[in-house]
């Protein structure tokens, strides 16, 4: 077999989302897909066109958003319920990833 199979394709990116929160190492992704970790890792970028890493951060800030455009928990609670260390590497991977800052997020929305 030279790539994942959809159904474990499906295991791995079901997986993600439903543990953002939580730490995804490769080994952990690994087992989900039954593949080694360095298949896992050329395999996925084949099917899905980055790295597992790079998908893993972009689901995290991509959730981030969706918390923090919602206006009803802190920074620091986004942070932690998205799997960042702590809210300035989250403003380091949105500001990455999209080109703004949880506070230039918030400062966008429209008042309540």
């Amino acid at each position: 077999m030279s790539r994942l199979s959809e159904a474990q394709l499906q295991r791995v990116l079901e997986h993600i989302e439903a543990a953002l929160d939580e730490p995804l190492s490769i080994d952990r992704l690994r087992r989900v897909a039954g593949a080694s970790s360095s298949h896992l890792r050329t395999w996925f970028k084949a099917a899905m066109g980055v790295t597992l890493h790079r998908y893993v951060l972009r689901r995290r800030v991509e959730r981030a958003c969706i918390l923090l455009r919602r206006g009803d928990l802190s920074t620091s609670e986004v942070a932690a319920l998205t799997g960042f260390a702590h809210q300035s590497h989250l403003a380091h991977w949105m500001r990455r990833e999209i080109g703004q800052t949880p506070r230039d997020l918030r400062r966008a929305q429209p008042p309540r």
